[in-house]
């Protein structure tokens, strides 16, 4: 721009700011008008190309892929980085970083100067943010098609190979016919059969197609759906049901024949070894299945929960519905059984209901019951409730703040009852309830 041009743009420019112009009527009516002509294109948009819909949802469809929109690509695909526990990394952590980063970035780019290459770290850390979230999107575009329709989702006779997808994908964990093999993913664990009429039984289509699609993390077993981030398509993942689920024609694996022979002993010293042994243990020391002899897990499981889980099984794992064999007599003898592998050699341990609620009722409930915090109701509530729950840690009495507490010995200087010490003995029986197991 030349210099006279310069010095006249400028006057003008002044003479505009002195004058000042109101942004009523004319401003506004340029708004108006704008704001108008948008909401018209995007009425004409929406009766012209109307909105894409799925199919209708459908709540038993396990193999559906969902998607965010396209403008949250880039965090969908952060969660395949950031699983599990990370996922809070991916999620949370991330995003905010970069939130806090655009509102502080006036404060650090203090550069007089609007060039960007005057600016190299403000620049260079945008360009990373924009380049690394369309790289995320772009991929997230590529990994995943768009979700099919439901026609597409419905099971039907693909003529996929189910046996041959079973051979590439599972046989190393389950073994060639289901009947188990050595956990990779667990050392010394073994699998347990999946071919066994049972087990079959007692699990439907989709639950089967549920475990193959999604996995059981918990039991080292990932997803082989490739929405959660397994080889297979919906219908692969199908056909390997089909092909699971064949084997109940003829189970190529046999439970002992005791198992559904009617009049078994009530005896659980005869029902233990039988029924039992082969997963948990002949002493209870677990295997395929959890254990019985700590105490730990003795006091993780109420007398109810462990009927329970005889009588109607886990459908996520090996443990079959007992209660399609046993009687209700044979299952509560199973569940004292296993109760003796928890007590301690002499003298029974003190039990919560009977021996610990009532000191707790006398001298605490009082203040407890209604100032909140500790709750001492329940066994359950007085091992993890409170400000520093857990305050009971089952077989370590010296560590348990409860005991601490109530022995004068916390390290804060707290007496509880606030009132007085407990008498020595009632001390010594909530140490003794807690040394052998704090069981309920």
């Amino acid at each position: 721009m030349r210099r006279v041009d310069k010095e006249r743009y400028l006057a003008e420019y002044r003479e505009q700011v002195r004058r000042g112009e109101p942004y009523f009527p004319r401003y506004a009516l340029r708004d108006a008008l704008v704001g108008l002509g948008l909401l018209l294109l995007l009425i004409a948009i929406s009766a012209l190309a109307g909105t894409p819909l799925d199919e209708k949802a459908d709540p038993l469809a396990t193999d559906y892929v969902p998607r965010p929109e396209w403008y949250f690509f880039f965090i969908f695909q952060l969660l395949k980085y950031f699983s599990g526990e990370l996922e809070v990394i991916g999620i949370v952590v991330i995003p905010i970083l970069a939130v806090v980063f655009l509102i502080l970035l006036p404060f650090l780019d203090r550069s007089r100067t609007r060039h960007y290459r005057s600016r190299p770290v403000v620049t260079g850390v945008t360009a990373f943010l924009l380049m690394g979230g369309m790289a995320l999107t772009l991929i997230a575009v590529a990994e995943a098609p768009p979700p099919a329709d439901a026609s597409v989702l419905a099971f039907s006779e693909t003529g996929l190979d189910g046996g041959a997808l079973y051979a590439t994908n599972c046989v190393i964990c389950h073994g060639e016919f289901g009947e188990g093999a050595p956990n990779p993913a667990q050392p010394g664990d073994v699998t347990a059969p999946i071919s066994t009429a049972e087990y079959l039984a007692s699990r439907t289509d989709d639950s089967l197609r549920a475990v193959v699609a999604e996995g059981l993390p918990d039991f080292g077993m990932a997803g082989f759906a490739i929405a959660h981030g397994g080889p297979l398509l919906p219908d692969e993942v199908d056909a390997v049901v089909a092909h699971i689920r064949a084997w109940e024609a003829d189970p190529p694996v046999q439970l002992d024949s005791s198992v559904s022979a009617a009049g078994l002993s009530n005896s659980p010293d005869f029902l233990y070894p039988e029924l039992c042994a082969q997963c948990h243990g002949a002493l209870g020391e677990g295997g395929v299945g959890p254990a019985f002899a700590d105490l730990t897990a003795q006091s993780a499981r109420t007398d109810q929960e462990l009927f329970d889980s005889i009588n109607l099984g886990h459908e996520a794992t090996a443990m079959i519905a007992w209660g399609e064999v046993l009687t209700q007599t044979q299952i509560e003898g199973l569940v004292t059984h296993l109760r003796s592998f928890g007590e301690p050699a002499g003298p029974a341990a003190p039990r919560y209901t009977i021996d610990v609620l009532p000191i707790f009722e006398v001298r605490c409930v009082g203040c407890h019951g209604t100032a909140g915090g500790w709750d001492a109701t329940t066994r359950a509530a007085a091992v993890g409730s409170g400000d520093n729950a857990p305050v009971v840690i089952p077989g370590d009495a010296a560590n348990s703040i409860l005991v601490q507490m109530m022995a004068g010995t916390h390290a804060g200087g707290v007496l509880m009852p606030p009132d007085g010490e407990l008498p020595a003995a009632l001390v010594q029986l909530v140490v003794d309830w807690i040394e052998g197991g704090a069981l309920e």
